[in-house]
């Protein structure tokens, strides 16, 4: 073999060795240019590495529309936006950007070996044509010097929940693309439907430099998306089934404040019973409790339950107590003189009820809420039944809650 031949061995053999990190972390679906004459371009470095099924999607879109719609309440981005940018820029979550660093949005970080960073190797050069080429094996096929690039490194989150709050509650805030939030509010304001307005919101984005391929090209493809799975109900302030309902502007008003949640398929069940889990939850939104160093232990509430944080929260803030040493019972109704105790143990009072005084008959001074339901009747918050009882064993419903919240922010109290 001639000296020229070896050298070129050599270096590809140098080549294959630089690049094994590659190979290592690529899906066998998804190879580099090196790797497959098809597969293998550049191009392809954005796309999923596999074909999602029809349940892998619809698993996908709801756990993502979870957090577009508690941002949507915490930030005002449309959540059908946030939720079609995930499905277009992660594939349903199956691209390498997705499944190595929990970005479902593409999000890039312009540096050089970046902290928190991680690096997609293989995909085109966006860097002004800068980054070295080390082999050529056709049209969309380059390897480039990996080691000299800062526009192929993409920010790393947690979980998906994480990229979904940075997105909504950071990115799409700043100075760059915050003017199209206010369009998308004053358009909505203008008349124009949740949908109309989502797709120019897309637009805005993509032209003040979301998307390289430019406005027009970008809200095609997302809105194709948006309309395919009908996101735009989720942008929608009022649950369909609070229309005309007596409590409808409590419940919008703590929806907007992102205190209280509806459910995926865009109801409230405003009638519905609430449970002492799901009250801890709003209890904590509404007084944005923090940890605190006090340990709690309930046996019937797991670290994996759902609404382990909230009932720790309300527990450590010893505003609401278990329904033994040992238990606090996440999955039973919440009664009415259990809410009055909790509005009580937070202090939203004056000053607490005179002992003698008996307002309802089935309330006496021997009841163990009997101190809170007196100071919070006089206080304004709740009331009873027209027959002078207050019912003290009924539950509590998610309508009467999110009136009962409603008041109390309407007060300005804060918890003393």
């Amino acid at each position: 073999m001639s000296t020229p031949k070896r050298i070129i061995l050599l270096l590809v053999v140098i080549l294959l060795l630089s690049l094994n990190t590659v190979i290592v972390s690529a899906s066998a679906k998804n190879f580099l240019p090196f790797e497959d004459n098809e597969a293998g371009r550049n191009s392809n470095a954005y796309l999923p590495t596999f074909s999602p099924s029809m349940d892998l999607k619809k698993s996908f879109i709801e756990e993502i529309s979870v957090y577009a719609k508690e941002a949507n309440a915490k930030w005002g981005i449309p959540a059908s936006a946030i939720i079609g940018m995930a499905i277009i820029e992660s594939g349903y979550g199956t691209t390498r950007i997705a499944t190595n660093a929990n970005n479902i949005f593409g999000i890039k970080v312009w540096a050089n070996n970046p902290s928190g960073g991680w690096q997609l190797k293989g995909q085109p050069d966006e860097n002004n044509g800068t980054v070295p080429i080390l082999a050529n094996y056709g049209k969309d096929r380059l390897i480039y010097d990996e080691s000299k690039r800062v526009d192929n490194w993409y920010r790393m989150f947690a979980d998906y929940k994480d990229a979904v709050d940075y997105l909504a509650g950071t990115f799409l805030l700043n100075q760059r693309y915050g003017f199209a939030k206010t369009n998308y509010e004053n358009n909505l304001k203008k008349g124009w439907s949740y949908e109309q307005a989502s797709k120019q919101y897309i637009y805005e984005i993509a032209v003040a430099g979301y998307n390289h391929l430019g406005g027009d090209y970008y809200r095609n493809i997302v809105c194709n998306v948006m309309t395919e799975w009908d996101l735009y109900k989720l942008d929608e302030k009022t649950f369909k089934d609070v229309n005309g309902h007596w409590a409808q502007k409590e419940i919008e008003f703590l929806k907007d404040n992102g205190w209280i949640n509806g459910y995926n398929d865009g109801t409230f069940k405003p009638n519905a019973t609430l449970t002492r889990a799901e009250t801890a939850k709003i209890i904590s939104n509404f007084l944005g409790l923090t940890v605190t160093p006090q340990p709690v232990y309930f046996t019937d509430v797991p670290k994996t339950f759902w609404g382990h944080h909230a009932i720790t929260l309300v527990a450590q803030h010893k505003l609401m107590n278990g329904t033994s040493r040992e238990r606090f019972s996440p999955n039973t109704n919440l009664t009415r003189a259990q809410m009055a105790q909790i509005f009580y143990n937070a202090g939203f009072y004056t000053q607490p009820v005179n002992t003698g005084t008996t307002s309802f008959r089935d309330v006496q001074e021997a009841h163990w809420a009997y101190a809170a339901i007196e100071t919070i009747k006089l206080e304004g918050i709740m009331t009873g039944y027209g027959n002078g009882r207050f019912g003290p064993s009924d539950s509590i419903t998610r309508a009467q809650m999110a009136a009962i919240i409603y008041r109390l922010d309407q007060k300005g109290w804060n918890r003393k």
